[in-house]
């Protein structure tokens, strides 16, 4: 691979953009799931608008402006690639130009991959495969992923939209008719962890996303993240991302990167 993944999330049906004037050190997929996407380049007339099933790229370094006509569903991927990487050189920030018939796998699967506990290979593997897809206009090896239930597929959303909250595992299993042990058994078969487990993971990575892209203080993103205590947070962080908070948004981040609390 000749991109390093930085932070993946998934936002649904965004009734307003918190940040509209965004600039980033790093390369940034945007792909559309559902609504309207509205991307306005710095120095240019014509926006880009995205709709179900396309996908923007926008470059490290350029700003953008964005705005909607219906709450848009869809994922955003920041990454940075190596500066001879074939398919990315020179790339302008832009809709890319992929057919249908290949957009659909790509984002099947991509709803397929987001879920899993380590996704990091997947999601890498998925974003080199955007960037050749639209290099090539062809096919590429489809990416095989394990069939994951309804219960899960309910309980990791129900996780995602209540992430601030305390979360009991008990009424997690209650929502989807299964038992505790019932629940725990299911999420190892599916997802090779536990619901505890993977609630964690779910947190810190929404944590990287406030981390990147808000002035939040550490204290305020823990308790948004679900941690009543900074000092617990920290160290949960630590261990996911092999650096503290602070440390993680100051390796990615440079001044002029940092996000503005206007």
């Amino acid at each position: 691979m000749q991109i390093e993944l930085i932070n993946q999330h998934y936002i649904e049906n965004l009734e307003k953009f918190k940040i509209p004037v965004m600039k980033r050190g790093w390369d940034i997929l945007i792909m559309v799931v559902d609504g309207t996407y509205i991307i306005h380049i710095e120095d240019r007339k014509k926006p880009l608008i995205l709709r179900k099933h396309e996908i923007a790229f926008i470059p490290a370094g350029t700003q953008i402006t964005r705005s909607m006509t219906s709450p848009p569903t869809y994922y955003h991927i920041s990454f940075r690639a190596e500066a001879d990487h074939p398919f990315r050189f020179s790339l302008p920030p832009c809709k890319l130009n992929i057919p249908e018939e290949q957009t659909i796998p790509i984002f099947n699967s991509m709803e397929r991959s987001f879920p899993m506990p380590d996704n990091r290979e997947l999601i890498t593997h998925l974003a080199e495969r955007i960037l050749t897809e639209n290099y090539l206009f062809g096919k590429s090896k489809k990416v095989h992923l394990p069939h994951l239930s309804e219960e899960i597929l309910s309980t990791v959303r129900y996780m995602n939209a209540h992430l601030h909250e305390e979360i009991d595992i008990d009424a997690l299993a209650a929502r989807v008719y299964l038992s505790h042990t019932g629940l725990i058994w299911k999420f190892k078969q599916e997802l090779g962890t536990t619901p505890s487990q993977y609630l964690i993971l779910l947190r810190l990575r929404y944590a990287k996303q406030l981390l990147l892209n808000h002035p939040y203080s550490i204290t305020e993103i823990a308790e948004m993240c679900g941690y009543a205590n900074p000092y617990y947070f920290t160290n949960a962080f630590h261990r996911y991302a092999g650096m503290s908070p602070t440390e993680f948004r100051k390796h990615y981040l440079s001044e002029s990167d940092q996000p503005s609390k206007s």
